[in-house]
């Protein structure tokens, strides 16, 4: 499912789960809602993509039948995931601080072994390296993800007493702020069950985003220590070289070859001998170009300084600036693709009565009572029944009751699953009942259901529940010798 269809979902769901309030719609209204939906939407497919149209659909009824103020709407309507502004910040202090670190460490030095622009080389390798090991942990130990079910928006009583028994200091002000939030109208709880079930629901992209954000602002950083290395260098003359109390001429040489063997391969040029790397022990001016400054002999004949500053260009593009923007466009493409294959928790029995609801949007019953008045009374029983039964997509019918020993049509009007209702109150006899349910054996096959009308037998006998229980196991066994299933309605203990 997309984002913006699941984040509607999930503020259905709260506000259903919500405890009653004047501005939210009632649990029959939500029922009825349903219903609603099943019929705008009709037979409009099977499958996953159906269902999620079924819940987007109830979702959008619900939220436009709650009157909610509008800051919860404005929360609801915002847009999910890290703010914009939050991506701008972190990219914009990580240009300045990528420039300020260089601008300050080596403000008139190209420094063959300068800490800012190394440390930034060496930290990017060093997260490459993270980066490997824990792709392939995630490869061996892979597991199935599990969607937490959505918390219900209701009162949480315990949090009180949570915070007078939290240790004192720090945890104990944390517990009461915590407590303090949770407090106050069911609308305000409403919206801080919304967003934490968002908070919970959108975990992977959350932490798709953040690592967006972080693999630009550490391309960032590299622009902006070059930045810093090139500006400074319109206005300076750099000095270049290296000095170093404890590493050897044969160290540093080691060290620099090994740090720009990409550049070295990329260009085609040879490592660094001993004597050039001891010619720049110390430090040596940048040097004049031999003749006139141009483009090409800026590339094909730069000074000492010029030919650094490439350099350490070229090393940074290659080892930080291009894998990272790399690796930020994976994350923006992984992003992207899970925001539109969002998944619920459809496991728990919110989400399992709706698609009950769904899946029995195709079942019609027909029910023929036998000897019994329908009230409309009986007939709220009945239809409840169904729904719990059936799901709120199930279509009743309710024939014309069939006189004491009429004979049982072999056809009933329309196309639908058959069943007969017959009185508890009644006693089975085998000249009426046995041949009336010999007869839906005949006709409508033995895979019929009957229904035994209950509730008026049990209300006369409340100070008996023997003689409810012998009724209906009697009857029980009856129907069952004939061949044929048998339901109580209502259901023995409701």
């Amino acid at each position: 499912m997309k984002a913006r269809t699941v984040r509607d979902i999930v503020f259905a769901h709260a506000i259903e789960t919500a405890a009653p309030h004047e501005s939210l719609p009632t649990a029959a209204r939500c029922n009825a809602i349903t219903q609603e939906s099943l019929h705008a939407l009709g037979k409009s497919g099977e499958g996953s993509t159906a269902f999620a149209a079924f819940l987007q659909e109830r979702a959008k009824r619900i939220i436009a039948n709650a009157q909610l103020p509008a800051d919860i709407r404005a929360l609801w309507l915002r847009s999910a995931g890290v703010s914009r502004w939050a991506v701008i910040g972190i990219l914009a202090a990580a240009l300045v601080l990528g420039y300020l670190g260089h601008a300050i460490t080596d403000p008139h030095r190209v420094d063959l072994l300068s800490l800012s622009l190394i440390g930034i080389v060496l930290w990017n390798l060093l997260v490459y390296g993270l980066l490997i090991v824990g792709g392939l942990r995630a490869l061996v130990r892979r597991k199935p993800e599990v969607l937490l079910p959505l918390a219900p928006t209701q009162a949480h009583a315990a949090n009180a007493g949570e915070a007078a028994s939290a240790p004192s200091g720090w945890l104990q002000k944390l517990a009461a702020r915590r407590a303090q939030l949770t407090a106050g109208t069911g609308l305000r709880k409403l919206a801080l069950t919304f967003e934490r079930n968002w908070w919970q629901i959108s975990r992977r992209q959350r932490h798709a985003q953040w690592l967006l954000c972080l693999h630009l602002g550490a391309a960032m950083l590299a622009l902006g220590a070059l930045a810093s290395l090139w500006i400074t260098g319109l206005t300076r003359e750099y000095q270049v070289g290296w000095e170093s109390t404890f590493l050897s001429p044969a160290a540093v040489q080691t060290c620099l070859n090994i740090l720009f063997a990409p550049v070295h391969w990329l260009v085609g040029a040879p490592p660094w001998s001993l004597e050039e790397i001891r010619a720049l022990q110390g430090w040596v001016p940048s040097g004049t170009p031999e003749v006139a400054a141009g483009l090409s002999q800026w590339l094909e004949r730069p000074t000492v300084g010029e030919r650094w500053v490439q350099l350490y260009t070229l090393l940074l593009c290659i080892t930080v600036i291009g894998p990272r923007l790399l690796l930020a466009l994976w994350q923006g493409v992984r992003l992207a693709w899970m925001k539109r294959h969002m998944a619920l928790p459809l496991q728990q029995p919110y989400f399992q009565k709706l698609q009950r609801d769904w899946a029995g949007r195709g079942t019609q019953l027909l029910v023929q009572p036998y000897s019994l008045d329908l009230t409309p009374e009986r007939e709220a029983v009945l239809r409840n029944h169904v729904v719990q039964s059936y799901g709120a997509g199930a279509q009743l019918t309710l024939l014309p009751a069939l006189a004491y020993g009429s004979p049982l049509p072999q056809a009933l009007d329309g196309t639908g699953q058959q069943v007969l209702l017959l009185n508890l109150a009644a006693t089975p006899e085998a000249e009426i009942h046995g041949a009336l349910l010999g007869q839906v054996l005949h006709y409508w096959g033995a895979q019929t259901d009957v229904w035994l009308w209950a509730q008026d037998f049990r209300a006369r006998n409340t100070g008996a529940p023997g003689r409810v229980q012998e009724r209906e196991h009697l009857w029980q066994d009856f129907v069952r010798r004939a061949g044929l299933h048998v339901t109580l309605i209502p259901a023995a203990g409701n």
